[in-house]
């Protein structure tokens, strides 16, 4: 189990990177890019902002299960 598991790391990481490929690309970008404020934020710094956290959350999520603290 741990072999499939070291095999599909390497994936898992790279689906993540294409997932950020595709949301901070222009035609998702182009769709928050609204003049609405929120809590006095444009709405597409918060777009940015939350895509780049959930990305970097499961990408830790992924290499903490190979090396646990």
């Amino acid at each position: 189990m741990i072999a499939t598991e070291e095999k599909k790391q390497p994936i898992k990481l790279l689906l993540i990177a294409l997932l950020m490929m595709v949301v901070l690309n222009f035609p998702l970008l182009s769709i928050a890019n609204k003049p609405i404020l929120i809590v006095g934020i444009p709405l597409l710094y918060w777009y940015v902002f939350i895509w780049w956290g959930i990305i970097v959350l499961l990408a830790g999520i992924i290499v903490h299960r190979k090396y646990p603290l």
